[in-house]
């Protein structure tokens, strides 16, 4: 992952991350306009220390001390070109670091999430790969991944224009499942052979029933 970085990101990106670490000094290295958002001032100063032994510049690297879920919702993201997802991996941070900087991520920006092995990462990736406005790039043996964004969107829209959350609900109240057939029926075109077949089995039984 730190590879990818390095090989992608440039002096003239804009960057961001949850969580703290070698990704962040790899970012000011790299000399990206760079927000790192962790809670730890221990792990600051680390950093700190660490890049003012081996003069690594910090110049362009602005820290925000606090926990993301709150730090996000209030900062003014300037359009970004990375974001990096490795803070807190308890539900339901992960999704909330997603949600907050996904409309923030220009078109064909790069979106990697760390800790895939984790099932809040997991859940993260496996929803992305189900939506069209983001197109999986590269995996890091299933620790890491990257998206590409490719439209506008995904973060706002209602559960039933949403494959995974689809594919993953329990649709069994007919006049529900009637209700959203149609719209499911839509989503179905993007999805893989298998998901498609599953999608197959929750539409039949729920009209049926």
């Amino acid at each position: 992952m730190l590879s990818y970085i390095n090989e992608h990101a440039d002096e003239t990106f804009i960057t961001l991350e949850t969580g703290a670490g070698l990704s962040t000094i790899l970012f000011a290295l790299k000399g990206t306009e760079h927000t790192c958002i962790l809670p730890d001032k221990d792990i600051i100063d680390r950093i700190a220390e660490y890049c003012a032994q081996k003069q690594i510049s910090m110049q362009k690297v602005n820290f925000v001390l606090d926990i993301s879920e709150n730090a996000l919702p209030r900062l003014e993201l300037t359009a970004l070109d990375l974001v990096l997802i490795d803070g807190r991996h308890g539900f339901p941070a992960p999704f909330i670091d997603w949600y907050y900087t996904a409309s923030a991520l220009k078109l064909n920006g790069t979106l990697i999430i760390d800790d895939t092995q984790l099932w809040t990462g997991d859940v993260l990736k496996k929803f992305l790969l189900s939506e069209p406005e983001w197109k999986l790039k590269q995996e890091f043996s299933s620790r890491a991944c990257v998206f590409v964004k490719l439209a506008e969107g995904s973060e706002s829209k209602e559960w039933c224009d949403q494959p995974y959350t689809v594919l993953n609900s329990d649709l069994t109240e007919g006049a529900q499942a009637s209700r959203h057939v149609e719209r499911v029926r839509r989503l179905v075109g993007h999805l893989r052979a298998g998901e498609f077949s599953i999608l197959g089995r929750k539409i039949r039984r729920n009209t049926i029933g």
